[in-house]
């Protein structure tokens, strides 16, 4: 299913036009209707406040500027695990990107390494302490009175496939002489900086836990996503633009996609900007899980419609300025606001890629 081939020359257009010509065969359509009822009524005070993404600063002291690079990219490698929100907070206490960021953390506070070794090296069991994931569970023995048995709790998927991004993002670092995720980084951006287009297909191109790429049998051509890489690339714009202008003011941060996660898709599917099959909605209500193709259909579809609600915002509504980015982190931030936080998100277990 992901047989997909690397994109050339740009993966960010590919993702552009490889989801619309996916969504265009689709049962899921975008309502041009929506788009606009939702720019007509877009609070623009709240959406300044939302689209500006606080929730990768953290109030911690970074020794150098590699150090902090290490700790943001690690956050976004990592940002994962949506289809375990509800076993999270039932086992562990928290929601996915909490769990993730709170991990990154465990390895800035504790100590701990963020480079190609630690990462080649991690099992599943230092995963679970730093992480903090109970990977398993005691269950009594279904004959023997006074005897219990080891099993595997439902985060122990989760925890797996931490392990298996870390075990290969560590995997390629090392085969390829690059110390840490920031010395990869920065040996790129030295020769092209200021690209974010140059510096997402770096990532897209070598790191396995990125490759978010799609070929469905019953289709004639790929699906590309990225979502990862995007966000990472935007995140070391937002965070270093200012502190490392030379390398990271891209100037062509704007021609990203969105981040296509679930909970951008939700959101667009609660407006009625995204329309997908009765059938579909029913699944995502009673938290069952989608199909990959279903769960990449919905995800292609929200970066069509933001798309088109950027396009749209430049003669409708209150922000003509409109980025993807930034409306990316508005919808995100949205969802985690009042009664949006009530709507039933699609999930899908098994990806590393959301």
């Amino acid at each position: 299913m992901e047989k997909a081939p690397f994109p050339t020359p740009s993966v960010v257009e590919a993702v552009r036009s490889s989801c619309r010509s996916f969504v265009e065969s689709s049962p899921v359509k975008v309502s041009q209707t929506s788009v606009q009822d939702f720019l007509q009524k877009l609070d623009k005070l709240q959406y300044t406040e939302l689209s500006d993404d606080v929730t990768i600063k953290m109030p911690l002291r970074f020794e150098t500027v590699n150090d902090e690079l290490n700790f943001i990219t690690l956050i976004d490698l990592l940002n994962f695990g949506s289809g375990y929100r509800l076993p999270l907070h039932e086992l562990a206490g928290r929601g996915a990107f909490d769990t993730i960021r709170f991990g990154a953390m465990s390895f800035h506070i504790g100590g701990k390494p963020m480079d190609a070794e630690t990462f080649k090296k991690m099992t599943v069991f230092e995963v679970a302490e730093t992480f903090q994931l109970p990977i398993d569970r005691e269950v009594r023995h279904e004959t023997l009175d006074f005897v219990t048995l080891t099993q595997p709790s439902a985060l122990r998927p989760l925890a797996d496939g931490i392990t298996w991004v870390l075990n290969s993002t560590g995997e390629y670092l090392v085969e390829n002489g690059y110390k840490d995720l920031a010395d990869f980084i920065m040996k790129h951006v030295k020769q092209n900086p200021q690209n974010a287009n140059s510096l997402v297909n770096h990532f897209s191109k070598h790191l396995p836990g990125l490759f978010d790429k799609y070929w469905f049998d019953d289709e004639k051509e790929p699906v590309y996503l990225y979502k990862k890489a995007q966000i990472i690339v935007y995140h070391l714009w937002y965070t270093f633009r200012e502190q490392l202008p030379e390398f990271f003011a891209f100037k062509d941060i704007n021609a990203l996609t969105v981040f296509s996660d679930n909970v951008i898709p939700t959101l667009l599917a609660h407006l009625n900007i995204i329309e997908m099959p009765g059938s579909w909605q029913e699944q995502i209500t009673t938290n069952q899980d989608l199909s990959i193709k279903q769960a990449t259909t919905l995800r292609a579809a929200a970066v069509v419609a933001c798309e088109e609600i950027v396009a749209a915002a430049k003669s409708v509504g209150p922000v003509p300025d409109m980025t993807t980015g930034g409306l990316d982190v508005y919808l995100w931030r949205l969802g985690k606001v009042g009664e949006y936080r009530k709507v039933p998100r699609f999930q899908l277990k098994d990806t590393v890629m959301f």
